[in-house]
């Protein structure tokens, strides 16, 4: 924690699927320069930066949230159609047909790449920028607000949300209309 930004970083567990270590580091560098001054905990910009949609830093609830995730890609060359990605798959999202097919249920965890005994499913890693969340007398989900595989857009995003909750002397989350002006000042 620093003055007034809280970081909660995930603990980078077997279902990481990136390494957020660079986001913590340029986020923490950039929370330390922003003189954001909270007097009381509520006060405090709150992130929550996940490497994977189990999503254990709950960004879901934080003024800032990065969740990671893959786009699952089947190299059809390799892949035998052994059936261990549609067991594997909580969500029940693919259906085997020649090859695994994915569903719009896909939340891109990554558990059907770990259990491919053939290595034939393989993903890009984007990121899902959350903003918006909070939790108290009136909760709210944060909202998506990008999606983006630059961890510069990442930090850019915060930025954002730090000169924003300055601008308004409030915490993000709790300035009226906070997540269309973000997605207006990202777009602009």
């Amino acid at each position: 924690m620093m003055d007034g930004i809280e970081i909660t970083f995930c603990r980078q567990c077997k279902n990481a699927l990136a390494d957020v270590k660079t986001i913590e580091a340029e986020m923490e560098d950039l929370a330390k320069k922003a003189g954001w001054k909270a007097r009381k905990s509520h006060e405090r910009i709150k992130a929550g930066i996940s490497a994977c949609p189990n999503a254990c830093a709950a960004p879901q609830i934080k003024d800032f949230g990065v969740v990671a995730f893959i786009i699952p890609e089947v190299d059809r060359e390799i892949c035998t159609a052994c059936g261990m990605c549609v067991e594997a798959c909580r969500e029940n999202a693919i259906k085997l047909e020649e090859y695994p097919v994915f569903s719009e249920k896909c939340m891109g965890c990554g558990d059907c790449m770990r259990a491919c005994p053939s290595g034939a499913i393989t993903g890009q890693v984007k990121f899902r920028v959350l903003a918006g969340g909070k939790l108290g007398r009136h909760p709210r989900f944060a909202e998506e607000v990008l999606i983006t595989d630059d961890v510069n857009s990442i930090v850019d995003v915060f930025s954002r949300i730090v000169k924003i909750s300055m601008e308004n002397k409030m915490r993000f989350s709790h300035i009226p209309g906070c997540v269309e002006l973000l997605k207006e000042r990202v777009r602009g």
